[in-house]
């Protein structure tokens, strides 16, 4: 039955008519039952709702649940709490509109947090498909991963799943935030001192990048967006026992704004290092602008160097 579901999968989909198609198919492939599945569409104006409702009235059995919801408020985090709003089962795994699971994800996440329940977390390597067409791998970090999250940003939507009851209790998606989010909420996540496992194996999951993407291709064509996520992870470092890592938010902020120099967007570039560096020293000051100059000119490996350069700062 349902109900006897272990994990729900929640996709919120927006003007996704064509492509959601083929994630839905992915999702009706999956090996695991029974398995519950949410999809909330969030103030379509083309076909998507009619696809939806198409494909649950195709493929719904008795061990595969499917429910569709709306959502009136825009963006991607309102539609996700929608949809855990209505989850029963323990584990839940949020999943884009765009990307594909190969048949057995889905079974291999339950079956490994049902030999560990101690973890509260799962993680897992995925496939990425860039614009360009190569595929390339991003791999999931259990270790030192509150500072690879910062730099790697490991708790991406479709790396991992998680308890129900733990995206719950740290306050879900923060609807606030235009871009992002499931950075901030990695953050606030880890925060709370999950046990967090990787979970081994060949990557199950294609990402696949898109120019439409909320995220789209140049940080300097919504530079406000990442920063206001930067600003809410700020706020959780400082109300937490973590508050010495807010030194790696202003490195990512000298990142971001090297990438901003390197787009073109010069003006933005030198405003947002100019509010790193009002409230660094004059070591700090050095380090910052290091870390710029690398990004802008096309350089990498600033996690690297980031620990080492700022170990003995506050």
């Amino acid at each position: 039955m349902a109900s006897e579901a272990k994990i729900t999968i929640i996709i919120p989909v927006f003007n996704r008519g064509e492509v959601v198609k083929s994630t839905l198919y992915s999702i009706e492939k999956q090996s695991l039952r029974p398995l519950n599945v949410i999809l909330v569409d969030n103030n379509s104006t083309d076909n998507t709702l009619e696809v939806l409702n198409d494909w649950k009235m195709k493929v719904e059995t008795n061990d595969f649940h499917i429910t569709i919801l709306s959502e009136s408020k825009p963006g991607a985090a309102a539609a996700r709490n929608r949809g855990l709003k209505e989850v029963k089962t323990p584990y839940t795994m949020f999943f884009d509109s765009d990307d594909i699971m190969l048949p057995t994800h889905a079974e291999r996440i339950v079956n490994f947090l049902s030999k560990n329940p101690d973890v509260d977390v799962v993680g897992y390597d995925v496939d990425v498909k860039t614009l360009s067409g190569a595929k390339t791998q991003y791999r999931f970090c259990d270790r030192d991963i509150l500072y690879n999250h910062i730099f790697h940003a490991t708790f991406a939507t479709q790396r991992y799943a998680a308890r129900t009851s733990l995206f719950k209790e740290v306050g879900e998606w923060n609807e606030s935030l235009p871009a992002w989010n499931d950075y901030e909420l990695g953050v606030r996540i880890l925060l709370a001192n999950p046990k967090v496992k990787r979970l081994g194996g060949d990557a199950t999951v294609l990402v696949v990048l898109m120019e439409d993407s909320i995220t789209g291709t140049k940080f300097s064509s919504k530079p406000q967006h990442w920063e206001i996520a930067l600003d809410a992870i700020d706020n959780a470092f400082n109300n937490s026992n973590h508050s010495n890592m807010t030194k790696y938010i202003d490195v990512r902020r000298a990142i971001l704004a090297g990438f901003y120099k390197r787009e073109g967007a010069i003006n933005d570039a030198h405003r947002l290092l100019g509010e790193v560096m009002s409230r660094s020293g004059w070591y700090r000051k050095i380090v910052m602008r290091l870390f710029f100059n690398i990004i802008s000119r096309g350089g990498r490996g600033i996690a690297l160097l980031a620990r080492p350069l700022l170990c003995f700062t506050k």
